[in-house]
């Protein structure tokens, strides 16, 4: 039986899962404050473990792991990690049994799903089966609780495989009392709410800084969305493309295009990145991207530009090489620089948006890009870029050259 002075708490406690939805705390704050708050209520916590399915290109899911010793772990796991815990872990049977759940009523169900499994490990529930529960035993614990919390959409579930799933485990004789389940079980509903918005707004954000690039991906969600709403700045760019790959694209077979491609457009992408760059859109076999100048010098963000340039051409030259030595094709990596002014923002229709930049300083850089192949040379820059670098003894001159859509021929240069 609940004391009064317990319902206050659990009353206090959901409150405050509440609020932490609206603002949409952090995953581990609310993980760790909520296992804190429980043994607080006299809930006898031992161990606790959060785990909640995200959208990342390389993490499948997050976790935190608690104990009353004040262990406070967080993991990120990567893709397929759920799949391999399959012959080790009471978690991985929860989760499966309760999507089964969902999906067989998600026709009709508007209600959240939240079953619970229980394995009295002073019993010996659980350690014959799972080599996991089988250590917790030997530690000295005594009940495993596992609760899965099922998401839906729209208002009712719908089957797909978003949630998360909390355990509890006690070291205390006899196990969790059926009154401090029935606390578990009552906060759980809040709990899983504050959880979902703070893993929503990872998602949202993981999935715009994924696909627009940090800096869009923070104006985007900070609601820069109105067509024609763009800034002029200045800035160093770089335009790049892989060399045939058009004609390997007939060649390669389909199965490893995208995995070449992939491995030929990280060569490019981290040293951008790793140069504080931008990487705006990826042009088929190509990308666009920016420094700003906005952040520091313009002799010092062209000199990063060409750091990451220079990285580059490293890269695909090592990549090329194990390619070589595999018998694989190869591809060579064409880059233009290039600096200039340009507007930066929401360029599209009224329903079909692109944050992105525009202008003629674009244009030179994407026919200067072109003329790498005719010049048969990986890099070429434009005179204000190399100007703007203030180092121009790691520049040679090929000369005054024709641009399509460029008034006056133009002069370029190349790596020494």
């Amino acid at each position: 039986m609940v004391s009064t002075q317990s319902s206050a708490g659990v009353a206090a406690l959901k409150s405050w899962l509440v609020q932490q939805a609206l603002l949409a705390t952090p995953v581990p704050r609310i993980a760790a404050r909520f296992a804190d708050d429980l043994l607080a209520l006299g809930v006898p916590l031992w161990r606790a473990h959060v785990g909640i399915s995200t959208v990342h290109p390389q993490i499948e899911s997050i976790g935190l792991t608690w104990t009353r010793q004040g262990k406070r772990q967080l993991e990120e796991f990567e893709h397929g990690s759920f799949a391999r815990i399959a012959n080790s872990s009471p978690f991985y049977d929860a989760v499966s049994a309760a999507h089964v759940l969902a999906q067989a009523r998600a026709e009709d169900a508007q209600e959240t799903v939240i079953p619970m499994i229980r394995h009295r490990l002073e019993r010996g529930e659980g350690p014959q089966s799972y080599p996991l529960l089988a250590e917790f035993h030997a530690a000295g614990g005594t009940d495993y609780l596992c609760f899965v919390i099922v998401y839906g959409n729209d208002g009712r579930l719908d089957g797909s495989p978003g949630g998360a799933a909390v355990s509890f485990t006690t070291d205390r004789p006899g196990g969790f009392s059926d009154g401090e389940i029935a606390i578990i079980d009552d906060l759980l509903p809040a709990f899983g709410a504050a959880l979902r918005v703070s893993a929503d707004l990872r998602k949202t954000r993981t999935l715009l800084e994924t696909y627009l690039g940090g800096d869009v991906g923070r104006r985007v969600l900070s609601g820069e969305v109105r067509r024609g709403s763009v800034e002029a700045m200045s800035a160093a760019i770089i335009v790049g493309d892989l060399r045939g790959f058009t004609v390997l694209a007939d060649t390669v077979p389909r199965d490893q295009l995208v995995s070449m491609l992939d491995d030929y457009l990280d060569c490019l992408v981290r040293p951008v990145e790793t140069s504080n760059g931008q990487v705006l859109k990826f042009l088929g076999d190509g990308l666009l991207a920016t420094f700003p100048f906005e952040a520091k010098e313009p002799e010092l963000v062209c000199r990063d530009a060409l750091a990451a340039a220079t990285a580059a051409l490293q890269r695909i030259d090592a990549l090329n090489s194990r390619r070589r030595q595999d018998g694989m094709p190869t591809m060579t990596l064409d880059l233009a620089l290039h600096a200039g002014e340009v507007l930066y923002g929401n360029v599209g229709s009224d329903h079909r948006l692109d944050f992105t930049i525009v202008g003629p300083a674009v244009n030179e850089a994407a026919r200067l890009e072109a003329l790498c192949a005719t010049l048969d040379v990986p890099l070429l820059a434009s005179r204000r870029f190399v100007d703007l670098a203030g180092i121009p003894q790691h520049f040679r001159s090929l000369g005054r050259h024709a641009l399509r859509g460029v008034r006056a021929p133009v002069e370029v240069f190349a790596l020494r």
